[in-house]
């Protein structure tokens, strides 16, 4: 996972600042917006009052934009996040 650009969405069963620790222990880079750099967007629960009658957030949104354009993305559950950095550290 070394050299992962994520970017979270939603809110996660850890603290913000424990799962983007993790995420630094198996050389990822964590930045707060998507962008042309991102290479991994990870989605925790969405509060759909936060939504505004979407059904997925603005980063999500985005991240899937992106994807259609060729972009190297991937999206994940925050679960299938943990499970990846859980192999990483045991590779």
């Amino acid at each position: 996972m070394y050299g992962e650009v994520v970017v979270f969405t939603g809110t996660l069963e850890m603290p913000r600042v424990a799962v983007a620790e993790l995420a630094a222990s198996v050389g990822c880079s964590v930045a707060s917006g998507v962008n042309m750099k991102t290479t991994l967007l990870v989605v925790g629960n969405q509060d759909l009052r936060k939504l505004a009658g979407r059904e997925k957030s603005t980063k999500h949104l985005k991240a899937e934009q992106l994807i259609s354009r060729g972009q190297r993305l991937r999206i994940l559950k925050e679960s299938d996040f943990t499970e990846l950095v859980r192999h990483a550290q045991h590779a």
